[in-house]
């Protein structure tokens, strides 16, 4: 009896399913065939014969853009919630293996990925022979559970969310410039003289156009202007080596140039915000054993002679309280 019941429940179509999530949650059929590996025309063709299965539009087509329809919309997230699912499945699973084993997709920073993650992947990938890596560089963050990550690296404070976080690195933030600009302009003697120098701005940070240092217990904020705004660190450090002016850049990303004088440290006796460096997970009942192997990893590297300065990079963050970023 109860097997002819289960011989007539429809059986999902899985293949259609992962074809729209990664539509949906990309934006592109071109995209979406690229993570699947496949033909455009062929997660075209699977997106359409489920939406026939279902009897519903689920994505508005038009030749410049897509978008979820309200039966897409629902459908995404009950089909999001059923792979999430079958992750912690696999994962559970994956936990009574001694090696780790599948596919990990890994969110990172742009420039603190391409300096301080991508060197270290061929020795996780020899490592750990079984693991199959994506890797995504990108400074906006990304929902971890509709973009399917198992992983993403953080900078700074983290919101309030059900995300399982470790911290595993530290880094100081420095302000900097060529010794070809300090020539020409002069150098700052405290904060509040920055006003009058050619200062560099990188777009995505937290706290704005505002630079907080402190020297003991002397804290001073300013407000500056820029004459260059950018959202990556590299351009603003390229344009930095240039002579353009004085940037403001976390530690990992000028840490060679420093060391070998390319740029100079301004303002040294005095300290700003710096940056924790998480790893952060969907929260799941198991943790990968892929996901725990790639963070171990890291930190290995890193304590082995991978930091990106003289001074222990995986050290907590220093106790200034009134230097939060």
């Amino acid at each position: 009896m109860s097997t002819i019941l289960l011989q007539k429940l429809p059986v999902p179509d899985l293949a259609g399913l992962l074809a729209f999530v990664r539509v949906a949650e990309l934006g592109s059929f071109v995209r979406a065939a690229d993570a699947l590996g496949l033909s455009k025309a062929a997660v075209s063709k699977q997106v359409s014969a489920l939406e026939r299965r279902l009897g519903a539009q689920l994505l508005h087509r038009t030749t410049r853009r897509l978008s979820l329809t309200e039966a897409g919309q629902a459908y995404l997230r009950h089909a999001q919630s059923a792979f999430a699912e079958a992750r912690a499945a696999e994962d559970a699973v994956a936990g009574t293996h001694a090696a780790p084993q599948g596919r990990l997709r890994v969110s990172a920073p742009m420039t603190f990925g391409a300096l301080h993650v991508a060197p270290w992947l061929a020795g996780f990938l020899a490592r750990y022979p079984q693991v199959d890596l994506d890797l995504q560089l990108d400074d906006r963050e990304h929902d971890l559970v509709q973009g399917s990550f198992d992983l993403a690296i953080r900078l700074g404070r983290l919101e309030a969310s059900s995300l399982v976080a470790r911290t595993i690195a530290y880094s100081r933030v420095v302000v900097c410039a060529s010794p070809a600009y300090l020539e020409r302009a002069g150098r700052p003697q405290r904060p509040d003289e920055l006003g009058a120098y050619d200062c560099l701005h990188f777009t995505l940070s937290a706290s704005g156009r505002t630079w907080s240092f402190a020297r003991g217990a002397e804290l001073v904020r300013v407000a500056l202007g820029a004459r260059l705004d950018a959202n990556s660190s590299l351009a603003l450090k390229a344009a930095a080596l240039a002579g353009a002016g004085i940037v403001r850049v976390p530690e990992f990303a000028v840490a060679r140039e420093l060391a070998d004088g390319a740029l100079v440290r301004v303002l040294p006796d005095w300290e700003l915000p710096g940056l924790d460096v998480h790893a952060v997970m969907p929260e799941r009942r198991y943790v990968p054993a892929k996901a725990r192997a790639f963070v171990e990893h890291l930190v290995e590297a890193w304590m082995g002679g991978g930091g990106w300065s003289d001074a222990a990079s995986l050290q907590p963050r220093p106790p200034a309280a009134h230097l939060r970023s």
